[in-house]
């Protein structure tokens, strides 16, 4: 299980859904944990996959479970889909998107990219609370049609309250991944592109950084991906019996936030 990290590490980057909170209700430790990251002196960096908010809406989310936290500090699958068409798309381009209405705003302030119901040059799939037939077959006949697909992240389910997964924006592309035939680029979590960004944030080695999360197949994957030790927490989406099982390992697993706190000496 867990072992000592004290001295180990000079930043980390940090999943929240399922690490800090589910749903709406913060976990055991998430209240205590910011202030002793920043009296320790270690750099942090909040990523998501989860594009429903934006990084101010997610501070405020945040605030109310009386996390304290800024913006600057969270980085979304949104934020990093935004980035990804910058870099992609610099002359822009129409985009439909399956989302909240986040999502979108965070795309369009790429320059160039615009909203396009009819004939996208770009179809983003996220968690979207409001699909519909209308907008599934939206997206798939742009798809035919030549649009590129691109999935904010492929996360099956969504931890919330009471410890039950809802379906996650990736049963959403799962959808028009079969009604479209296509494979879509994924932005999120395992992809290294966002743990990449996550560290250019953070401005520091990979060996210097603790990548934590509750699922193997995006956080701790992730961390593999792009070098950084990893630690996964048992108040998620992953459980001790399927880590026995996966090929994917952490370096470390901890029952829960005040475990690894304990573990980094941190409080």
């Amino acid at each position: 299980m867990g072992a000592e990290l004290e001295g180990k590490f000079s930043g980390l980057i940090l999943d929240m859904d399922g690490v800090l909170y589910r749903g709406n209700e913060a976990l055991p430790g998430a209240r205590e944990l910011v202030p002793a990251l920043r009296a320790a002196g270690l750099s942090f960096i909040l990523l998501t996959n989860n594009s429903t908010l934006s990084p101010e809406e997610y501070s405020t989310k945040l605030a109310r479970m009386k996390i304290r936290v800024d913006p600057a500090a969270i980085f979304t699958s949104g934020l990093a889909t935004s980035l990804y068409l910058m870099q992609h798309y610099p002359t822009g381009g129409g985009v439909y998107v399956l989302g909240e209405a986040a999502l979108l705003s965070l795309l369009v302030r790429a320059p160039g990219i615009r909203p396009e119901g009819w004939k996208p040059d770009v179809v983003v799939v996220g968690l979207d609370f409001k699909l519909t037939y209308d907008s599934l077959q939206r997206a798939c006949s742009a798809i035919r049609a030549g649009a590129a697909f691109i999935a904010t992240n492929a996360d099956p389910t969504l931890p919330v309250e009471g410890g039950e997964l809802w379906p996650g924006a990736g049963s959403i592309v799962a959808a028009v991944q079969t009604c479209s035939g296509v494979e879509p680029v994924v932005i999120g979590k395992p992809n290294p592109y966002i743990g990449e960004m996550a560290l250019l944030k953070l401005d520091l080695p990979a060996a210097e950084v603790l990548c934590v999360g509750d699922r193997l197949e995006t956080d701790i994957l992730l961390g593999k991906g792009i070098g950084t030790p990893t630690a996964l927490l048992l108040t998620g989406a992953s459980t001790l019996v399927e880590t026995e099982r996966s090929e994917v390992k952490p370096d470390y697993i901890y029952e829960n936030l005040p475990a690894l706190m304990a573990a980094l000496g941190i409080k």
